[in-house]
Parts: structure tokens; C-alpha cells; sequence
């Protein structure tokens, strides 16, 4: 095996020192394991580095496509709340035509009722007016007047007045 000299401080060495009587282990085998541990680990640390830097790329890719649907989303949102607006607008256009056209039914309707009205007492009067005719028309019968003397010889019924 062949020999490494290198140089440390006082407290590093003394530190060392301690740790290696703690491990049951000579100072050269405890710097030879330390210094196989610092080589091992450190290429699995580059391999474990290397590897985090594919997953954070990948990760970087995926919150850029889900940035991108999330601005498309908000896109969509953004016509369709438009789409809403609009039609807000004409389901209020449409109420205020039903307002106006309740307005004219109700009118319509107090006019008809007018009418009604006024077709009632015509009716009344007309009713009334039979009445007084049908009187009329009984008493001139009950009066039995003899007809002129043109109508008689026009009729004929110069025999029964005779």
C-alpha cells in the first residue's frame, strides 16, 4: 500500500486522534477510512447532486406547464365571464321588455274593464228601454184604436170595423 504524508493542524490531528481511539482504530487507519469516505461520498454526492439537478429540472418543466394551462385557464375565465356579462345584459334588456309589455296587459286590462263597464249600463239601459216599449206595446194594444181609413181599404179589414 502505498504512503500519503500530509500535514494538519494541532487541533485537527488532536481531534482526530480522539475519534480513532473512540473507533478502536490507529490513526492511520482512521485518516485512511476517513479519507476513503470523503472520496466515496463525495462522488456519491455528485452522482446524488446530479440527480436532484435532473429532478428540479424536471420540476421546473412541470410548474411551467402548469403555469401555462393556469394562464389558459385564466384566459378561458376571462371569455367567459365576458360570454356572462353579455348575456347579464340581455336578461336584463328582456326583463325590462316584460316590465313594459306587464305594463300594457295591465292597462289593457283596466281599459277593458272601463269597457266592461260601460257595456253593462248600456245593457241596462237597453233592458230598461224593452221594458218601457214592452209597456208601450201592451197599452197601445189595450187601446185598440181603429186604423185610419186609407189603411183599412188598403188591407182590407174595412169589413171588420163595419
Amino acid at each position: 500500500m502505498p504512503r500519503v504524508t500530509v500535514s494538519l493542524t494541532d487541533s485537527i490531528l488532536i481531534k482526530a486522534d480522539e475519534e480513532a481511539k473512540k473507533s478502536s482504530l490507529s490513526r492511520s487507519e482512521y485518516v485512511a477510512k476517513a479519507i476513503e469516505s470523503f472520496v466515496t461520498g463525495s462522488n456519491q454526492a455528485n452522482l446524488e447532486l446530479h440527480n436532484a439537478q435532473l429532478e428540479l429540472n424536471k420540476s421546473q418543466t412541470e410548474v411551467m406547464q402548469l403555469k401555462r394551462q393556469i394562464t389558459k385557464l385564466d384566459n378561458q375565465l376571462l371569455e367567459k365571464d365576458k360570454i356572462i356579462e353579455s348575456k347579464s345584459k340581455d336578461v336584463m334588456q328582456a326583463e325590462e321588455k316584460l316590465n313594459l309589455a306587464y305594463a300594457d296587459v295591465m292597462q289593457a286590462k283596466n281599459e277593458t274593464s272601463k269597457y266592461e263597464m260601460a257595456l253593462k249600463g248600456k245593457e241596462d239601459e237597453i233592458s230598461f228601454l224593452r221594458g218601457h216599449v214592452a209597456q208601450l206595446t201592451q197599452s197601445i194594444s189595450q187601446l185598440s184604436l181603429k186604423p185610419g181609413e186609407e189603411e183599412i181599404k188598403k188591407k182590407g179589414w174595412w169589413q171588420f170595423w163595419k
